[in-house]
């Protein structure tokens, strides 16, 4: 029998609480208003990690001009025009005809302020072309409320957006200010650490004005749903994206202070608290295992748009518990994988049998191709030359090794499920996995990951092309696997009623015989030379 499996319902939202005649904000809306962000060469503001590496990157440009003798003040302007063109568009329009300025009050000749003149009108393009993508984006997502708004919940809580960075700024200036003293290289950093500690400064500004805007009146509301991702930042998904396959924009909120008394009752208090608790404990454990949190119906308040602040009114993960209103702390960050018109169907094929088995395919023996190619390279002077010193066959020697271990586990790798669980075999035992235990099963970028209690994981990886697979229509093998693995973990009844009697066998075999080969012909060739 095939059972067609749809993926989980979203955690519903009371109806109760959803203003009337809001409308979902649908997967092609959410194509057009992802679809109005800037071009692919233009730097925009990402989803992950950004800020920090692109202030590391800010800090060895600055150091690199101060070595080259750029004064220190300058060597710091210069990198600090493209950080705000990542982060702050709005300060571009004032930093880029200072930086002109600055150049020409320097004398730095007319090479000096032509390159000024080139770098300033650089930046100031690319931060009116994001600029005039945000009006762009807030069209269509007004066009997709269609004039319905609503009082935002939560307009008269304490604002707190804008608070700590408003703190950390003054923090970062005044290092500036000292770095500033020692002069040379020293100096240009201080220089950085100053426009830095005003982009954080104007940061607190701008987002507290949004902020305190969006709570002066009624605002634009769309249902939408949402989850917690492993980083702890909220997605958001088009309301018929019930399979949360791609997220519009990424967002880092805070819930608002409830204002609910405190339990007179000292049982209640401990009940409480022991909530709390148990919350606390299953965010950090999806934070260790990397794993998404479910998803929910929720009401976005406020226009969306790339640096936008809303609000987001959603259903609790425990639905005895009333929905949570929480505000954003930063800035809503776009996801640049856009909603893809011929994306893989959200259904799952799952033909109920006995037993299920998975195993290597073609992109997993292109990876062991492509490794041991690698190794081949990498070796390929120890083959060659009658010169090359011990230590360096010494290394050859391991890395040969290592793929003898690799190798095996790529091509052989094989994961059955019973009823039993899931078994996965590996390079000296096989590994059980009850049901009960597995958390998750994901595929990110190149790796297939498989986590379960305890904070243990599997994984394996083989190529991707994401271009090829949106052209061409295709699904990638690891995508497949892990929605049936995550669709029989999340429905019982779909589970191998079975017991497997082959559960896999360990690959040191193969490993030994491969690093056997590779030493013979080490010796072989060493000997010959």
């Amino acid at each position: 029998m095939t059972t067609h499996v749809r993926p989980p319902s979203p955690l519903p939202l009371p109806e109760s609480v959803v203003p009337p005649g809001v409308l979902p904000w649908t997967g092609e809306q959410g194509r057009r208003w992802a679809a109005e962000l800037p071009p692919r060469w233009v730097p925009v503001r990402a989803y992950g990690r950004f800020d920090e590496l692109v202030t590391v990157a800010a800090g060895g440009v600055t150091l690199a001009l101060a070595a080259a003798g750029v004064e220190p003040y300058l060597a710091a302007l210069l990198p600090l025009q493209l950080l705000w063109v990542l982060v702050r568009p709005e300060v571009v329009r004032v930093a880029a005809p200072g930086l002109v300025v600055a150049a020409a009050l320097e004398r730095a000749g007319w090479a000096g302020l032509l390159g000024a003149v080139v770098l300033a009108g650089i930046c100031l393009a690319l931060a009116e072309v994001r600029l005039r993508a945000r009006k762009r984006q807030r069209a269509c997502a007004l066009a997709a409320a269609e004039g319905i708004a609503a009082p935002v919940p939560g307009a008269g809580a304490p604002l707190r957006r804008g608070v700590l960075l408003g703190v950390f700024g003054p923090v970062v200036i005044a290092g500036g200010g000292v770095a500033i003293a020692f002069g040379g290289m020293v100096a240009a950093a201080g220089f950085l650490l100053v426009g830095v500690g005003l982009t954080l400064l104007a940061s607190a500004g701008l987002g507290r004005v949004r902020a305190s805007r969006l709570g002066s009146g009624p605002a634009p509301v769309l249902r939408v749903l949402v989850r917690d991702d492993p980083a702890a930042l909220t997605e958001v998904f088009a309301a018929d994206d019930v399979a949360a396959r791609r997220p519009l924009f990424a967002v880092s909120v805070l819930p608002l202070d409830s204002g609910e008394e405190e339990p007179e009752d000292e049982d209640e208090a401990d009940d409480a608290e022991d909530t709390e608790d148990e919350a606390d404990d299953d965010l950090l454990d999806r934070l260790a295992d990397d794993t998404p949190g479910p998803l929910r119906e929720a009401l976005l308040y406020g226009v969306p748009y790339d640096g936008a602040e809303i609000v987001i009114v959603s259903a609790d993960e425990d639905p005895d518990h009333p929905p949570v209103v929480e505000r954003s702390v930063g800035a809503v960050r776009p996801v640049r994988t856009a909603p893809d018109a011929a994306e893989e169907p959200a259904e799952v094929a799952l033909v109920v049998q006995p037993v299920l088995r998975w195993r290597a395919g073609r992109l997993d023996w292109l990876a062991a191709v492509l490794l041991a190619q690698w190794g081949v390279w990498l070796s390929w002077a120890v083959f060659t030359d009658a010169g090359v010193p011990l230590w360096q066959q010494l290394v050859v020697l391991l890395v040969g090794l290592y793929g003898a271990a690799r190798l095996p586990v790529r091509v052989g790798w094989r994961i059955t499920a019973d009823r039993a669980g899931l078994w996965i075999n590996g390079l000296f035992k096989v590994t059980h996995i009850p049901w009960d235990d597995l958390r998750s099963a994901r595929h990110r970028s190149m790796e297939l990951r498989l986590r379960w209690r305890g904070g243990q994981s599997w994984t394996i990886a083989a190529p991707r092309w994401t271009w090829l697979e949106r052209r061409r229509g295709l699904t990638h093998p690891y995508d497949r696997l892990a929605a049936e693995l995550n669709a029989l973990h999340a429905e019982p009844g779909l589970r191998p009623t079975g017991e497997a009697e082959k559960r896999g066998r360990v690959l040191w075999p193969w490993a030994l015989v491969l690093a056997a080969a590779w030493v013979a012909a080490l010796v072989t060739v060493r000997a010959g030379l």
